[in-house]
């Protein structure tokens, strides 16, 4: 049971940390500039590029950082969830962007699993045969 434990744990990782390596990378060139600039201009986005990346760098960071991952995961999520958006909304495909997001989801799920707490079902506590006997009795 705890060999698969890890086992979901390391996945997790590898998964975000895939997902946080592509994002730095692609954060990175945001931020310094290297971004091609047609393709900035081809996608006529209101805030500068630099603003993006940091932001996506942000989001990498937070996913990796174990205290802050649960938040990374949001932003993440909401940063790859604004790209699909992007890029459906200039007719162009969005498959990898879907890829990226699921991926992170799927590390979530792996790596952090308390972040889906709220999904569970809590089952109430039994009864003891005390507490039975009280509650019919009144």
């Amino acid at each position: 049971m705890k060999t698969t434990r890890n086992w979901k744990v390391v996945g997790g990782w590898v998964l975000h940390g895939l997902i946080a390596g592509v994002m730095i990378l692609a954060g990175s060139a945001k931020v310094l500039g290297l971004f091609p600039p047609e393709q900035v201009a081809k996608m006529d986005l209101s805030l500068p590029i630099q603003v993006i990346g940091a932001g996506e760098l942000a989001c990498a960071i937070l996913l990796l950082i174990p205290r802050t991952s649960s938040l990374g995961l949001l932003l993440t999520s909401g940063f790859w969830g604004g790209a699909i958006c992007l890029h459906t909304s200039k007719h162009e495909p969005f498959v990898m962007q879907s890829v990226f997001l699921l991926l992170v989801w799927v590390g979530g799920y792996l790596r952090v699993p308390g972040a889906f707490g709220s999904f569970t079902v809590r089952s109430k506590p039994k009864l003891e045969r005390a507490e039975v006997g009280e509650a019919l009795a009144v």
